[in-house]
């Protein structure tokens, strides 16, 4: 089978777990991967489901913001998941379990680093090839966390608006190594977000993700309800909120969806 293709039965031989746990969908085409996840959480909501798909039409990111999803060799897919958790501060870690996860299994087949972008953007050699974007669902009053994922594996963005072309690069590349396998690299991320899942109380993923994190000690500009801010980063605190030392040597906690880094400032760093 060509590696490109997606397929229910290798994802799942890869998942390397029971196949009632997982609930698997790869529609052709999609407006957004999150809306179709959303559906299957209110249809399964005691399983790990995932939509994926190479077409994606209506990709968005935070704030509102369109995500580019016509790379010829992109993947665009989300996870809906109950959260296990009770303490509903602490569903928004998902993003950074997520981000953790994809960066242990993409970087053995990669030839330089992966580094994060907080809260949800991942960089490669020293441009954007990853974007998450992660939402709460409700019903009847279980919680679920969707997380939404796209990925510049190979291509070019000649056809991309300009933000994309400064800022956006792929894994591989203009085209996808003849070794690198779609359906493997699913089963193995599902296996490893599984796992971080099950054991989510430890936060072993909170390490990994401050390991690869950008910025640390630089001065960054920022946003904050569109009003400019700049400080220096010093790292994430247990909850996975941003820490940023002012002018005035105070520390400012970021979270929320109403911070914005422009990505540009750091594909210097």
């Amino acid at each position: 089978m060509n590696s490109t293709q997606l397929n229910k039965e290798q994802i799942q031989t890869h998942f390397n777990k029971s196949k009632n746990i997982l609930n698997i969908q790869l529609p052709s085409s999609v407006s957004s991967t999150n809306d179709v996840a959303k559906e299957q959480f209110l249809k399964y909501p005691n399983k790990l489901s995932i939509v994926a798909t190479h077409k994606q039409t209506a990709g968005r990111g935070r704030q509102g913001r369109a995500f580019y999803s016509n790379l010829t060799q992109g993947l665009y897919f989300s996870i809906a998941v109950t959260p296990n958790t009770s303490d509903l501060e602490n569903i928004p870690l998902y993003t950074i379990l997520a981000a953790a996860t994809l960066v242990e299994v993409l970087e053995d087949n990669l030839e330089s680093p992966l580094s994060v972008k907080w809260v949800n953007d991942i960089f490669y050699q020293g441009r954007k090839v990853i974007g998450i974007l992660s939402e709460l669902v409700s019903q009847k009053g279980q919680n679920g966390i969707i997380v939404g994922t796209g990925i510049n594996f190979a291509g070019n963005f000649s056809q991309a608006d300009e933000e994309a072309q400064n800022v956006a690069g792929t894994l591989f590349g203009e085209q996808l190594p003849d070794y690198f396998n779609y359906n493997e690299f699913l089963g193995q991320y599902l296996h490893r977000f599984y796992d971080y899942h099950q054991a989510f109380q430890k936060k072993e993923f909170m390490a990994v993700y401050e390991k690869h994190l950008m910025g640390i000690g630089k001065k960054v500009n920022y946003s904050v309800n569109n009003e400019p801010h700049e400080g220096t980063i010093q790292g994430i605190n247990k909850r996975g909120q941003l820490l940023v030392m002012n002018s005035n040597h105070s520390i400012e906690t970021l979270y929320g969806q109403d911070i914005h880094f422009n990505s540009k400032q750091f594909i210097d760093l």
